[in-house]
């Protein structure tokens, strides 16, 4: 393959491990515990306090605006889950973490675990960010990733192409790690260990070196057997970042991180079969044919016994930032992305009936291996203005963005045998000679190319009309360069094709104070968004336009009784045109000229009932459809749910801290409804509401927390997997025993 990566590994390997062992000894080497973010250390979440609220509306949005304004004077619904409060809820890993946002899913597609469903679109509608810092395929870099890393994860609500362009059409996610904190030396360490062999360790250690120089260095290890039959999984995280202040004016942060996971034998999903046959047929799932999950199956695992999938991941990320007056600042941020994945597994599970060999019925099997190597390079400069016209205050700024994708991918697909379904004797991925015997047909054995090159500039202003009236707005063009070749060994063709896009996004808003902690918003917003993964798209595709995508998006903030009670409500509508659809005068040609929409209300509101108890609760109904969509062989899917919404999700948590002993009792629920898993709405999974609840010992330097997840031990799923017909299941009832000490 041309460029491919063969050459690029050895070039790689050793400056690979010599940054590794530079940001993993860190926090070993120096004193054992490190830092966990104590929200009082951190001038952007203040607490006040009573059952340790945090005032997250009065904390400064760096995902919502690069104006930096706060969440409450940002015309859009911005959340924001800090260290403390993943910690309060036991939510260990990224996953765990977006599940627990207001009106969002996210699933373990084992692929790419965090794909996230909010405001009823899916996949490549939502941005990943990595400190704020967004790859153009999304999709892609999305892994399973310890909480312990961050310092809070922030989710934008709606259209955010203004910020990170095309691909954010219902909203952004931005994973803020931890960074170095001037004030003291600190440390913290958590441990935990829980059913299914699971157990975690965590380190933080934030040092003062100076008044001018700060580091510090997080790193966390998790591992786990799984509740799959032989579904082992490691997990490895470090972070070493470093910030100077060579002068009162001029701040310099640098940072290193590596992320790398490991399975043996992924789970890709239990496959459905018919209910005749089921031996214990659940009601989770019911088709129009008649197929169903077998509780009977419910830790079966179908891949190959010697499947091997994992993935390495590297950032190097630098932050400039130089106040030129004190109204006028530069920063420049520079970021460096690199990752190799793998997969080698058997994904796609197929019902059979019945045989002489196999009297049960089987699954069908296919194999799939795949590899990436994928490098990612992005320079921002912002110069950002907080100054007065004419007596009222003006927030102004201006950027340019340069940001390169090279990704390369070897793609394998084939077959091995079938299996029993309820013995299944999996055998091994045999087919690792690369020939066309192990993986026959067209387009079964090709390589893939893709670069893709964005140029943008982009401004945000934020004027004071009154005191009590903000202004709001925001423009961005890109110019998209795409060049992609497939070489399809089997075939004998190279096809190299090229394509560039020139999308303008923009977004105008408003924000009015009724009061001085009650606020009105209202905002439009124009998107783009690719008819597929840019760097995966077909040659057929990239012959198409960008879809389009408009948004309004209104509501409330408040906060009242002595900032005790927090209430953000919004309404939205969002439509994306342009969409695939089939020409309905000739059914085999594919047009641009379906739509699709979602629209809802979302509330979220939290309490201070008491000094000593506090209550989250929130709640999202949307309704979402296809405006508009003709599939192959003329099937009209308009009016039909898109896949993986749910169009009512619920969450509530409680937690209340004893006066006279040192006891903390926690607990919530969350509900989500069924969902579809595929266009036809012929697969559907049922909803339901899943029980945790917590109790904690507090000791003078940490917590010792008991936690028992999904007390009702309910069968329930969070995605789809390998197809639309094999269904991701969470987790059973567990119980896990956790410590977190801060000195």
């Amino acid at each position: 393959m041309k460029h491919g990566l063969k050459g690029n590994i050895a070039r790689k390997q050793h400056s690979r491990l010599k940054l590794l062992a530079l940001c993993a000894s860190l926090p070993f080497v120096w004193p054992e515990a490190a830092l966990a973010e104590d929200a009082e250390e951190n001038d952007e979440i203040i607490v006040t306090g009573v059952a340790d609220r945090q005032l997250l509306l009065d904390a400064r949005t760096e995902t919502g605006s690069r104006l930096g304004l706060s969440v409450r004077e940002t015309p859009a619904i911005v959340d924001i889950l800090s260290q403390e409060l993943m910690q309060e809820r036991g939510l260990r890993t990224s996953v765990e973490a977006l599940n627990a946002t207001p009106g969002a899913t996210s699933g373990e597609l084992a692929s790419s675990p965090g794909q996230m469903s909010m405001r009823g679109f899916t996949a490549g509608a939502i941005s990943l960010l990595y400190d704020g810092v967004r790859q153009t395929n999304s999709a892609l870099i999305i892994r399973n990733l310890d909480s312990w890393s961050f310092d809070r994860i922030e989710v934008l609500k709606g259209p955010a192409g203004v910020l990170y362009g095309e691909g954010s059409l219902a909203g952004a996610v931005n994973l803020v790690p931890k960074k170095p904190r001037f004030g003291e030396t600190a440390y913290a360490v958590t441990a935990g260990y829980g059913s299914f062999d699971t157990a975690r360790v965590g380190v933080d250690a934030n040092f003062v070196l100076s008044d001018k120089v700060a580091v510090r260095g997080v790193s966390s290890f998790n591992r786990t057997s799984g509740f799959i039959d032989d579904t082992d999984a490691r997990f490895f995280a470090t972070t070493l970042s470093a910030t100077f202040k060579p002068t009162e004016r001029l701040t310099i942060e640098l940072a290193g991180d590596y992320f790398g996971d490991e399975y043996g034998t992924a789970y890709w999903g239990t496959p459905l079969l018919p209910a005749a046959v089921a031996r214990d047929p659940s009601g989770l799932v019911t088709t129009t044919d008649g197929f169903v999950i077998d509780k009977a199956l419910r830790n079966k695992n179908y891949n190959v016994t010697n499947a091997d999938q994992g993935s390495d991941a590297w950032w190097l990320r630098s932050r400039v930032a130089y106040e030129i007056s004190d109204a006028l600042t530069f920063t420049n941020e520079l970021s460096y992305y690199d990752a190799d994945r793998r997969f080698r597994n058997s994904e796609v599970y197929t019902y059979l009936a019945p045989s002489i060999a196999l009297p049960n019925g089987s699954f069908r099997r296919s194999t799939t291996r795949i590899d990436h190597d994928h490098q990612f390079f992005v320079e921002r400069a912002v110069l950002a203005s907080d100054t007065q016209i004419a007596g009222h205050r003006n927030r102004l700024s201006i950027g340019a963005e340069y940001s390169r994708s090279d990704f390369d991918s070897v793609r394998r697909f084939g077959n091995t045998t079938a299996v029993d379904l309820y013995d299944p004797v999996r055998g091994t991925f045999a087919a690792l000679d690369d020939t066309a015997a192990n993986f026959p047909g067209a387009d079964n054995r090709a390589n893939f190319i893709s670069r893709t090159t964005i140029t943008s500039v982009f401004a945000e202003e934020a004027f004071n009309l009154t005191p009590k009236l903000l202004l709001v707005g925001g423009i961005r063009y890109d110019h998209i360069a795409l060049d992609r070749s497939v070489e399809d060994l089997n075939a004998g063709t190279f096809t190299p094709f090229s394509r560039s896009y020139d999308p303008i996004s923009w977004r105008a808003g408003v924000v009015y104070d009724i009061a001085p902690k009650t606020q009105i918003f209202a905002q439009y917003s124009y998107a783009v968004a690719p008819v597929g993964s840019l760097a995966l798209i077909s040659a057929t595709n990239a012959k198409f336009n960008l879809t389009t995508g408009r948004s309004v998006d209104g509501g409330l903030k408040t906060s009242l009784w002595n900032d005790r009670f927090d209430l953000t409500l919004a309404g939205y509508w969002i439509k994306q045109d342009d969409i695939l659809t089939r020409d309905p005068n000739n059914l085999n040609v594919s047009i641009q000229g379906g739509s699709q929409s979602s629209r809802g209300i979302e509330l979220s509101v939290s309490a201070a009932i008491t000094k000593q108890f506090r209550l989250d609760a929130s709640l999202a109904v949307l309704d979402a459809k296809f405006d508009e969509l003709i599939e192959a062989g003329g099937a009209n899917r308009s009016g039909n749910t898109p896949p993986v919404v749910p169009e009512r999700v619920a969450g509530v948590f409680g937690i209340y801290r004893f006066e006279d002993v040192p006891i903390t009792l926690s607990g919530g629920a969350r509900y989500a409804s069924h969902f579809f898993t595929d266009n036809a709405n012929s697969i559907r999974v049922r909803g339901g509401a899943v029980f945790d609840a917590a109790i904690g010992y507090r000791l003078p330097f940490g917590d010792i927390i008991l936690r028992g997840r999904n007390l009702t031990d309910r069968l329930y799923a969070n995605w789809f997997g390998g197809s639309v017909r094999q269904i991701t299941l969470s987790a059973p009832r567990s119980v896990d025993i956790s410590f977190i000490a801060r000195f």
